[in-house]
């Protein structure tokens, strides 16, 4: 049989490629004999989103969070530099992901949907938030017609960030009738849910684990000593104990504030002035990689936060300030609440609220080794991936016995 996996493999976006990469090389693992492929389609209009130009970086938003933007940008005169760069590396190293052979470059779905009816047996959309379609518009790739005569999977699926209710009435109909044809349907969080609820489906979604908590963080793609040659040359000592930081400069001014006497500071993916090393321009797997090095990491990022915890290493986790998450629970909070740890999730101005107790945290997780707990709790969340792929071993079991 044939399979296709519809998620958002060419955001440039360490998360989004780990999480294909992961479900993937997953689906692979589990059905050795059938043919497992990402389908190659890419949004024309996503992709400008990339653009390291002045034109595309002060595009959007308000004129104060453009003129905030400006002030970045004379602060830190290198960030396009960077951008372009990063864009780059994230373009080298699609080969990596087992892509279709067409590459379908449109922002319409009938394409797609075309190539979809033509060519795949089995069709999993996911994992990301690929339910939240307020930059993608509706109709939405992501979400598979009723049309479509496939057996429609979704893993680990998400609206992230989408304020779903307000969703037009007649998008909530149209997105009922096309989930509910789905063979399986599974979410990744409470929200998407909550999403699923508010649409009307009827199905009940199973809970399925992001693929990178089953990732295998020893089996990447990557060079270790090729790697360790480019952290030295950023200036990344080996003898120091290191904190890592995925986040911005107030993060890191805290982070540097509270123990920047003891230990290194290395910074991912965004570059922050008080870093003692920016390692911003990582490819995807050499970033999965890279968070063994630390003793703990500092994040406001959900796949900072898994990947972290994936290579045994702890995390502190700050809320991020957005309108969604004044209403909704984040995605990191979600998951730290499903493995026991969200002791470790804290809200702050990064000067005074809390920051006693975050660093009270930080420094419990710097004085003990608690990797052996970290990957039992991240080995049972990932057990919520089984239904998912039972249920596709049923189908390819069918359909050999049909043969």
């Amino acid at each position: 049989m044939k399979i296709g996996v519809l998620t958002f493999h060419t955001s440039v976006n360490n998360c989004a490629v780990m999480q294909c990469y992961a479900l993937t090389k997953r689906l692979r693992q589990e059905f050795p004999g059938e043919d497992v492929e990402v389908i190659d389609y890419r949004m024309p209009k996503v992709d400008s989103s990339y653009e390291a130009t002045l034109k595309q970086y002060l595009s959007g938003g308000s004129i104060l969070l453009k003129l905030k933007k400006l002030i970045v940008l004379i602060r830190n005169p290198g960030t396009l530099r960077w951008k372009k760069h990063r864009n780059y590396i994230f373009r080298s190293v699609l080969s990596q992901l087992p892509l279709s052979q067409k590459t379908i470059y449109d922002d319409s779905v009938e394409e797609l949907f075309t190539y979809i009816h033509k060519n795949y047996d089995i069709v999993i959309a996911g994992s990301d938030a690929i339910w939240n379609y307020e930059t993608r518009g509706f109709p939405n790739p992501y979400f598979l017609d009723d049309s479509l005569k496939c057996k429609k999977f979704s893993y680990a699926a998400s609206c992230y960030g989408m304020s779903y209710e307000r969703v037009p009435q007649n998008q909530k109909e149209k997105i009922k009738r096309i989930l509910d044809s789905y063979t399986f349907l599974s979410t990744r969080d409470w929200e998407s849910e909550k999403f699923l609820k508010e649409m009307g489906c009827n199905k009940t979604p199973v809970h399925t684990c992001d693929p990178t908590v089953f990732l295998n963080t020893k089996d990447l793609p990557v060079d270790e000593k090729k790697l360790k040659e480019k952290l030295l040359a950023r200036g990344f000592d080996f003898n120091r104990p290191t904190i890592g930081i995925m986040g911005d400069n107030r993060m890191c001014a805290m982070v540097h504030k509270l123990y920047a006497e003891k230990y290194q500071i290395a910074a991912l993916y965004n570059y922050c002035n008080d870093a003692d090393v920016n390692l911003y321009d990582l490819t995807p797997y050499e970033w999965a990689f890279v968070f063994r090095y630390f003793r703990l990491t500092f994040t406001t990022f959900f796949h900072g936060t898994m990947l972290s915890l994936r290579n045994g290493i702890p995390v502190v986790c700050i809320a991020l300030e957005t309108e969604y998450a004044k209403k909704h629970m984040t995605k990191v909070e979600d998951f730290l609440v499903r493995v026991g740890m969200q002791d470790c999730y804290f809200e702050t101005d990064y000067r005074q609220i809390n920051i006693d107790a975050i660093r009270a945290k930080a420094d419990e997780l710097l004085s003990k080794d608690s990797k052996a707990d970290i990957c039992a709790r991240m080995d049972r969340e990932a057990e919520t991936s089984k239904p998912f792929f039972d249920a596709i071993r049923i189908i390819i079991n069918e359909e050999t016995k049909n043969d």
